[in-house]
């Protein structure tokens, strides 16, 4: 047992664990709050699940009762067992606090029963669907069971004629077609009534103008026409806020038209600009559109530019790694979801990347071969799908470029022979690139083209953080795409 002096209490802290159900009402008793929250045994088992949701339904006995949530939340509390002499009650005498003496508070006695580390919090809204009305009680009193009752309403569903007397408090218990979708509640602000608009107000309202602007959906490379450059100085209040970051993106497409999307992530944050979630894709949409395969698949394209006929696009092509299947275990599955290493890190070859399919530009890598290549003058007459501005045999060496250089920098043993291999398949095919240049085996070019083709239906078993192709923009500040998700603040 445990003592009280001064109002504080102390004791032995006890080696049991329990835990507490904060109840969100006031039970008629202890049973019928187990009841209701299933019984016992069901507590102990979702419990003992840890599936942080505890289900309570106020009427069990209703199959239509729509049951609120308790979530589990860690708490530091005590569970006492407060014990006091019955002399007091035995007299009926009801004392008041200043007539009881200090030395009684060694009358009470307690015991630390357990420790609680964690409890049910009911916080969402408890019966909130269609009950039936009140006078139920004399209509079951006067029509006997429920059964007689719903025969009237079975005769309607028939087709047969019989009125039924409501006026005399008979029920009709239909279900309503829809329960509320929310389990907590939240603010909702409603749109005016627009009777109620003054009409001069009415005028003066303008539409957005991101609904002129053609939706950012992944659009085919086969595609005839692009997206139109849009007019957004138009819309946009000069020197405000969103002037100023919009033009700091713009200038970003004029420095160069074609950008990844992680690219553009490292470099604003650069620039000092912060964006809430939603407005990176909304400042991009406005200026630019992205391919959803081919050689510049989903890379940022400024609208108005058509990169399949400027042959000076092939030194922003797209360029894919991927981990050979027995370095994989090096990698992160979940890596899809953050940016483990920075993008100028990857791109300088200083780290493995830690995806199993990265996709890399170009333009960005640093490496004096694979730019000296991509800068020379192209030989093919149109950007095919396959391979963009460049022929198959100058891609296969900068893929085998590419590869050599990461598994040079891979941080643990285990990839020597494949860099041996890579090197000298790479020295292979410069050689054969410069020995024959205008002869090439159709057989081998038609087998690599087909597997280029099945090239996008593997990426998706190694997606990137930016799926959710065909999700166009949501109007209004709150729009947030999934593939474009970001927060800079």
């Amino acid at each position: 047992m445990g003592k009280l002096r001064d109002n504080t209490i102390s004791g032995l802290l006890p080696t049991n664990h329990a835990f507490a159900v904060h109840y969100p009402g006031y039970p008629l008793s202890k049973r019928r709050a187990i009841e209701t929250l299933g019984g016992t045994q069901s507590i102990l088992k979702v419990h003992g699940l840890q599936s942080n949701k505890l289900e309570l339904r106020f009427r069990p006995e209703d199959p239509y009762s729509h049951p609120t949530y308790g979530e589990l939340r860690p708490c530091c509390c005590f569970l006492l067992k407060i014990c006091h002499s019955k002399g007091d009650a035995i007299e009926g005498i009801m004392k008041d606090e200043r007539e009881v003496p200090i030395e009684d508070e060694v009358n009470l006695k307690f015991e630390m029963v357990a420790h609680v580390p964690e409890a049910y919090h009911f916080e969402g809204m408890a019966d909130y669907q269609h009950v039936v009305a009140t006078h139920a009680d004399a209509t079951k009193r006067k029509k006997g069971s429920w059964t007689e009752m719903r025969e009237p309403c079975l005769v309607i569903y028939t087709g047969k004629v019989n009125v039924i007397d409501v006026d005399k408090e008979d029920i009709m218990i239909l279900v309503p077609p829809l329960f509320a979708v929310k389990d907590v509640p939240e603010s909702l602000v409603l749109k005016p009534p627009a009777t109620i608009i003054p009409r001069k107000k009415a005028e003066t309202l303008h539409i957005p103008y991101e609904v002129d602007i053609e939706p950012v959906l992944a659009i085919d490379f086969n595609i005839k026409d692009i997206p139109k450059t849009v007019n957004w100085e138009k819309y946009i209040p000069q020197g405000s806020e969103q002037w100023d970051v919009q033009v700091a993106v713009s200038k970003l497409f004029e420095e160069r038209p074609i950008w990844p999307k992680e690219s553009l992530i490292e470099r604003l944050p650069n620039m000092g600009l912060d964006f809430r979630p939603g407005t990176f894709r909304r400042l991009l949409s406005r200026i630019a559109y992205y391919f959803s395969s081919g050689p510049f698949q989903r890379f940022w394209i400024k609208k108005g530019y058509d990169p399949r006929k400027d042959r000076d696009s092939r030194i922003y092509q797209r360029i894919v790694f991927r981990v050979p299947l027995s370095l994989r275990s090096y990698c992160d599955p979940n890596a899809s979801n953050t940016l483990s290493y920075r993008r100028a890190e990857i791109s300088a070859f200083q780290v493995f990347p830690s995806k199993f399919l990265t996709s890399l530009q170009l333009f960005e890598l640093e490496d004096d071969y694979i730019q000296e290549e991509i800068r020379k003058p192209s030989e093919e007459t149109s950007c095919s799908y396959e391979t963009g501005w460049f022929s198959q045999r100058i891609l296969n060496c900068l893929r085998q470029r590419v590869m050599m250089r990461f598994l040079s920098v891979f941080p643990t043993s285990g990839a020597e022979a494949l860099l041996r291999a890579a090197s000298e398949s790479f020295e292979r095919l410069k050689r054969e690139y410069r020995k024959d240049c205008s002869k090439i085996d159709q057989g081998n070019d038609h087998q690599a083209n087909a597997a280029l083709i099945n090239e996008d239906k593997l990426e998706a078993n190694y997606a990137e953080d930016d799926e959710e192709d065909d999700i166009a923009i949501e109007s209004g500040d709150e729009g947030l795409d999934a593939y474009e998700e970001f927060d800079m603040m």
